[in-house]
């Protein structure tokens, strides 16, 4: 019933939402979704067949099936995650990248930040905080803090039997209930105070090849949770603030232009609602097909979460200038999760094309181009998300933006 009672709240509040209407687009969406899915090949992703081998949950990879180019994701399903899913690897591999983020949306200080490990070029175990803090009249933008500090290794710390990192002035604590956050900014710090709210997708642990070493994570998330406690202190005054938090967290030891030929995303995140889509397309270098997921939810209230997706091109636009990719621009996104069912369906987009080795010296750039030609596309949409949950159905016009990167 709580589902029901979620969706039902949803379709009120995006008919009296401000946003633009695509129900004059929808027409036109349909008679090219008619033309362009005749033409175009359905790419199914299915989280028992998705890939060489699917392992189930407490199941370890028989590595010795495996060959070098096999991809074996862990069909978990929608779980809680545990301790291990969300402690540093320390890994020694080039490739070793891993993130906490949070984006904290609170009234009037916002916060934004993400305690990230790597290993980047000839440096080794790097601590880096990126981020912002932000003050709003309204909802009106009014001072932004960016958040950026890197420390070599030895400068940071991080315990072995818990989640809990030191980066200088910030620190990140779980004590199995909430995370704890603290750190500074120009005018002052801050303290918040989260309930941890897992989500765990299907093809959350992925192994590369026949190595335990290769691993890619997509572990865990946190949902749409309010702030239990968040105090911003300014000129040595304390302001609480209010409102609720959103986390994700990820971890490899493979370079991205190893693993992918193409990644797209998209999140969208309103008062009640919370969406999110996660697309791979494995490199050529491996015998796999494209994985995924996607997760509606509302208060923290699960309504569909799916690694079983179907997408279908809808409108296609070559990027004459950048390689000359063909970028699937609009798409059908439906995704299935036993009864219940989620279907994106874009009716506006236009691809704005922005090229991350642009600002290389030519002898750098040369030399990345060689592994991969990354172009990065971000794609404002109208769109309607059409829900079907225990027998009810909703249909929310939004807006937002989705991304593809392409690696080659």
């Amino acid at each position: 019933m709580k589902r029901l009672f979620w969706v039902v709240l949803l379709a009120m509040t995006a008919c009296q939402s401000g946003g633009q209407n695509p129900a004059a687009n929808a027409s036109t969406a349909e008679n090219s979704a008619t033309t362009q899915a005749s033409t175009s090949q359905t790419q199914n992703v299915k989280s028992s067949a998705a890939t060489s081998t699917a392992i189930e949950r407490g199941e370890q990879p028989d590595l010795s099936k495996l060959s070098p180019k096999d991809v074996s994701v862990y069909n978990y399903g929608s779980t809680a995650p545990i301790l291990g899913d969300i402690l540093p690897l320390g890994s020694s591999s080039s490739g070793y990248d891993q993130k906490w983020e949070f984006y904290i949306y609170t009234r009037p200080w916002e916060v934004r930040i993400k305690f990230e490990i790597s290993n980047f070029a000839f440096s080794k175990n790097e601590a880096k905080i990126r981020g912002y803090v932000r003050r709003f009249d309204g909802e009106t933008m009014v001072e932004d803090y960016k958040l950026s500090k890197t420390l070599k290794s030895g400068q940071w710390k991080s315990a072995n039997d818990r989640l809990s990192l030191t980066f200088g002035d910030y620190t990140l604590n779980f004590d199995g209930s909430e995370f704890h956050i603290h750190g500074t900014f120009e005018k002052g710090d801050f303290d918040f105070d989260i309930p941890a709210h897992f989500w765990k997708p299907g093809t959350g642990n992925v192994i590369f090849g026949n190595s335990p070493e290769n691993i890619f994570k997509y572990a865990m998330l946190t949902y749409h949770k309010p702030v239990s406690r968040g105090i911003v202190r300014v000129d040595g005054n304390d302001i609480s603030v209010t409102g609720q938090a959103y986390a994700n967290h990820y971890a490899t030891t493979v370079a991205i232009y190893d693993m992918f030929d193409e990644v797209a995303d998209f999140r969208k995140r309103t008062d009640t609602l919370l969406a999110e889509f996660r697309y791979y397309v494995p490199s050529q270098k491996y015998n796999a097909e494209p994985f995924g997921f996607m997760f509606v939810a509302a208060e923290g209230v699960p309504l569909v979460s799916s690694t079983h997706i179907e997408r279908t091109p809808v409108e296609t636009w070559l990027d004459e200038d950048n390689y000359g990719y063909l970028i699937d621009s609009r798409q059908r996104i439906v995704a299935v999760d036993g009864d219940a069912k989620a279907c994106f369906n874009m009716l506006s987009a236009k691809p704005v094309p922005e090229d991350p080795y642009a600002d290389l010296p030519a002898f750098q750039r040369n030399v990345a181009t060689r592994f991969a030609k990354p172009i990065e596309y971000s794609v404002k949409i109208n769109y309607e998300i059409d829900l079907d949950v225990e027998g009810m159905t909703a249909k929310i016009p939004m807006s937002g933006s989705y991304s593809i990167t392409r690696l080659r």
